[in-house]
């Protein structure tokens, strides 16, 4: 073939082989850049799809804001806040037009759609549980304030406090005996001798605190 047709040969050779790995590096490059353009992605992004993700399976009908909203069925449940006390009753699980229709009939209700993808109705009863009509006691404690309890007020185990009374001024108006009872715990059994206790100590209340009950 001779010098120059061997020399010609071998620059082919060497050009095909430079074009080759040129190909090569190019659907390299188009690969990794493919990869960060898509593939990695920074925490904010990443953060931002996630929430897209969220939103665009679960929809705007899964925090429903009014029973008519609701598009799928739930578990129910009513609770029952008392002056004194609280219980709640599972009703069940309910479709969409169920709890519409409950609704409706119990405008006084408050609807919540809870976190857990469950409906709570509330409702507010001017009453007191059954767990108060059995231990409530009226009572003070160690700073003068007029004090509801579960059980007697020695046990210490407070429901709620009212107002500071004014010892001075209800020790020289009052008998010593009902200073004493309420001293050791006046048991109240229904909202009738509830809002009576209320009503007659409420007179010997420190002007102040009597406000803020009244605001409250």
């Amino acid at each position: 073939m001779g010098f120059f047709g061997l020399f010609r040969k071998r620059i082919k050779r060497q050009i095909r082989m430079k074009r080759r790995l040129l190909s090569l590096g190019t659907v390299l490059l188009l690969a990794i850049g493919g990869y960060v353009g898509y593939g990695v992605i920074s925490p904010d992004e990443a953060s931002d799809k996630f929430a897209l993700s969220v939103f665009n399976h679960r929809g705007i009908d899964e925090h429903p804001q009014t029973p008519s909203e609701i598009t799928k069925d739930a578990i129910v449940t009513l609770q029952r806040k008392f002056v004194c006390g609280s219980e709640e009753e599972m009703l069940g699980i309910m479709t969409p037009e169920q709890i519409t229709s409950l609704a409706a009939a119990n405008p006084d209700w408050e609807f919540t759609f809870t976190e857990e993808q469950s409906v709570m109705f509330t409702e507010h009863v001017d009453d007191l549980s059954e767990s108060c009509k059995l231990n409530s006691y009226f009572g003070l404690d160690k700073l003068g304030n007029l004090t509801l309890y579960d059980g007697p007020p020695k046990e210490e185990r407070v429901v709620r406090t009212f107002f500071q009374l004014d010892i001075e001024h209800l020790e020289s108006a009052l008998p010593a005996t009902v200073v004493k009872q309420l001293r050791e715990g006046i048991r109240v059994t229904d909202i009738a001798e509830y809002n009576s206790v209320l009503s007659t100590f409420s007179d010997y209340a420190v002007d102040e605190t009597e406000k803020v009950m009244k605001q409250e």
